[in-house]
């Protein structure tokens, strides 16, 4: 009974030898080797078993698209991120295996080294990759090129707006081993960010080029260091269509401005343009409110041009007003004079620079004194009429001068930036 029982269990032993034999008969040497390689292996544990040896990470950026959100200062990178390590678990004689010297094997099957982006502007979603195989050589030389989609924080500059420059920085490294288990390195020493096949002007920003460099952060206290990979990209507008919407109108508002102050300041059409001036002004900034940055701690030259038109034209319409008062007869006269400091002031040099000649010859002309010493029965009120023109004068010479100088430090802000 006992001897029937044994040999019944040998049989069925060596029916399931030769099934399993038959089995490994049938798989390819891909198959086969995948099988062994896979055979215990542990995906979480650093390929360099002897003391938890240090793994280094070859590194490369191939850039294929770029965009940036302004409106929340983040910057979209798709790019090809290669990384190359050796895992001594991975490796075979490729004889045994018909030669084969590469295998493919899926995402998360074999280790990673988990290399993520630290300023990340979305920080529930660490992992930027996309769901690539990885290739293995039979020296234990793992190869990874995935897609990778990058979302990091950008502080803008917008002084030079619409024809600005940006640099970015983005810094990625292991987010659980420190530098001992992982250390990174540029692939073959090369810093420079590539330029891929579909780089072209994408989302109006040219991509002007980048740079690679390792940082270490040291923490001595814990005698630890992190090792993570910095990259610099930078960035310029193309926009042609703000040629048009801002450049222009800018031309146009500034040779109405201008305008203004070549009528005679008592010249009711002076005020009328201004006014026109005024409105147009206005409305572009409106405008620009729109489409500009609002996030930025920097304001663009063209705002600040803007808002300085804006109150110039304010100035000039104030003056062209107050000129109007004072020459329409149906008014009270001025009873009251300027302070004594201005009146000198403008009577003097300065009134010579600012071409004020035909008005302080006749302030003397102010006044209701007799003259030749007649005393009149009845005494005029005092009239300050000239004096008031002298000072609305001066201030316009003032606001049409503080405009042009604001128009050339402008143009040569934005030549120089170009």
């Amino acid at each position: 009974m006992v001897a029937q029982r044994l040999l019944v269990v040998v049989i069925t032993a060596a029916a399931l030898q030769q099934v399993l034999a038959d089995g490994q008969q049938n798989l390819t040497p891909e198959e086969r080797l995948k099988k062994k390689l896979l055979e215990g292996y542990d995906k979480t544990t650093l390929p360099q078993r002897e003391n938890n040896g240090t793994t280094t990470v070859h590194m490369a950026v191939q850039i294929q698209g770029t965009w940036i959100e302004e409106d929340k200062q983040v910057i979209h990178i798709n790019a090809w991120f290669l990384q190359t390590w050796i895992d001594p678990r991975l490796t075979w004689d490729h004889k045994d295996y018909g030669g084969l010297k590469n295998v493919h094997f899926g995402d998360h099957e074999v280790w990673q080294p988990g290399i993520v982006l630290y300023n990340n502007a979305d920080v529930t979603k660490v992992d930027p990759y996309g769901n690539t195989d990885l290739v293995v050589e039979a020296d234990g030389t793992v190869w990874w090129v995935p897609p990778t989609t990058l979302r990091a924080e950008c502080p803008l500059d917008v002084t030079y707006w619409p024809y600005d420059s940006q640099t970015c920085g983005l810094y990625l490294g292991s987010w659980t081993r420190h530098g001992y288990h992982i250390d990174i390195q540029l692939y073959r020493n090369k810093s420079e960010v590539i330029s891929g096949w579909f780089m072209k002007h994408t989302h109006s920003w040219q991509f002007l080029g980048g740079q690679l460099s390792v940082k270490i952060k040291e923490y001595p206290t814990a005698s630890l260091r992190y090792v993570m990979l910095q990259m610099i990209v930078g960035f310029s507008r193309v926009s042609p269509i703000f040629t048009y919407t801002v450049v222009f109108p800018a031309i146009v508002v500034s040779a109405l401005t201008l305008m203004q102050f070549v009528l005679p300041m008592r010249e009711p059409r002076r005020l009328m343009l201004g006014c026109v001036s005024l409105l147009l002004t206005l409305m572009h900034l409106v405008y620009l409110v729109s489409v500009v940055p609002t996030l930025s701690d920097s304001v663009p030259i063209v705002v600040k041009f803007f808002g300085q038109t804006l109150a110039v034209t304010v100035v000039s319409v104030g003056v062209s007003a107050t000129l109007l008062r004072l020459t329409d007869t149906r008014q009270p006269t001025i009873s009251f004079a300027p302070p004594i400091a201005l009146k000198t002031l403008l009577t003097g040099p300065l009134g010579t620079i600012l071409f004020l000649r035909q008005y302080t010859d006749k302030v003397g002309m102010s006044g209701g004194a007799a003259e030749d010493g007649e005393v009149l029965e009845e005494t005029r009120p005092t009239s300050h009429h000239y004096e008031w023109l002298l000072v609305a004068a001066a201030v316009d010479r003032i606001a049409v001068l503080a405009f042009i100088a604001t128009f050339f430090i402008t143009f040569i802000a934005y030549v120089a930036a170009v």
